[in-house]
């Protein structure tokens, strides 16, 4: 069994059902397999050792359906299974909720809203906010943030984590056309690093960058793990 993105029908609605009762999946289930369900899927399979491809084939279906009697194997290439960040739950629900700029002189809410916690505050949608957002999340998971609308400020949140240590939802910053770009990792390939992030194509997605582009892994610096 398989099932991926452009995929529909009753399997599909199982599983972002049980994802939501896990709390990954944030959207309204409704039977048809998006870029929200595919993240969810990833956080998922990140949270429970398993290989992050974002499809649901037997060992995903396992894990979501029967952890008893078919409980899979971790990936050996990934790290310890972990639980999810509270500031990557609220970015699913960001993720969900399909916050992305609006065309004309109308600007989001929430983009307005997290522009607020940072020093520029900005009061429109056009004004580059994957730092906003990250502030917004962070927030909201009890946590302060760098208060700052410039992605550059991540690189001293938290503490680093070096190159082959990277987790489930820490922040990733990088550089890109016209400036600096921060986002919450949540796999990674040969090619480079997803990540959901703010200000990716204008809305809140999951995007994957080059490994080229990335400067720093970041986490939580009272934590202690990992």
């Amino acid at each position: 069994m398989l099932l991926k993105q452009g995929m529909s029908g009753d399997k599909v609605l199982k599983v972002q059902k049980r994802l939501q009762e896990l709390g990954f999946f944030t959207g309204t289930p409704r039977g048809n397999f998006g870029p929200i369900t595919q993240a969810a899927v990833r956080a998922f399979q990140a949270a429970n050792g398993l290989k992050v491809d974002g499809l649901v084939g037997d060992l995903t279906w396992g894990a979501l359906f029967v952890p008893v009697e078919g409980t899979p194997q971790a990936d050996p290439d990934r790290p310890p299974p972990g639980e999810i960040p509270p500031w990557l739950m609220e970015a699913l629900k960001d993720l969900g909720k399909g916050i992305a700029e609006i065309p004309g002189f109308k600007h989001h809410p929430d983009i307005v809203a997290a522009h607020q916690l940072t020093a520029l505050k900005a009061t429109d949608d056009e004004t580059p906010w994957c730092s906003s957002i990250m502030c917004a999340w962070i927030e909201r998971a009890g946590l302060k943030s760098t208060r700052s609308a410039a992605a550059a400020s991540w690189r001293t949140w938290g503490r680093e984590l070096p190159n082959g240590a990277q987790r489930l939802g820490c922040i990733v910053v990088m550089t890109r056309v016209g400036g600096n770009h921060v986002g919450l990792y949540l796999d990674e390939d040969a090619h480079g690093v997803y990540l959901l992030g703010g200000n990716q194509g204008n809305r809140v997605s999951v995007r994957r960058y080059a490994w080229a582009n990335i400067t720093n892994f970041r986490w939580e610096k009272s934590d202690s793990a990992g």
